[in-house]
């Protein structure tokens, strides 16, 4: 069905390059965030460095969706947030992974692999089509 539905990386109704795939990453920014925080409590500047490890251009996201994730977490249960000590500076709002977080991480795991397995059985299915033409 041509001229229906988006055209990667397009968004419904926004245009523009890229905006698709901004939504797409941001909904990926809470597993990447719970994972960090699984290994040890970080706070929100550390996470946003952190979430190189996990994507391209991560240093492209404007800091204040981090700390608007972390507050909608901490709401949800899955942080909670504590005032780090001062060492280095002024105090920085630490960030703890709660064992509801850790849950919620494996949920994510067990649905990434899903996608994972369905994006896998599309690609194959272009590559084999590809092959036929």
């Amino acid at each position: 069905m041509r001229g229906k539905g988006l055209a990667p990386g397009r968004g419904r109704g926004r245009g523009g390059r890229g905006k698709g795939k901004r939504r797409r990453m941001l909904g990926f920014l809470q597993p990447c965030i719970l994972l960090q925080l699984n290994d040890q409590d970080k706070h929100g500047y550390e996470l946003l460095l952190g979430l190189g490890q996990f994507m391209e251009d991560a240093e492209e996201y404007d800091p204040s969706i981090i700390y608007r994730l972390m507050k909608d977490m901490e709401v949800n249960g899955f942080v909670n947030s504590y005032e780090g000590d001062t060492s280095r500076g002024p105090r920085r709002k630490m960030y703890h992974l709660t064992e509801e977080g850790r849950l919620q991480l494996e949920r994510w795991v067990v649905d990434l692999k899903r996608s994972r397995e369905e994006i896998d059985r599309l690609l194959a299915a272009h590559d084999k089509q590809s092959r036929q033409r």
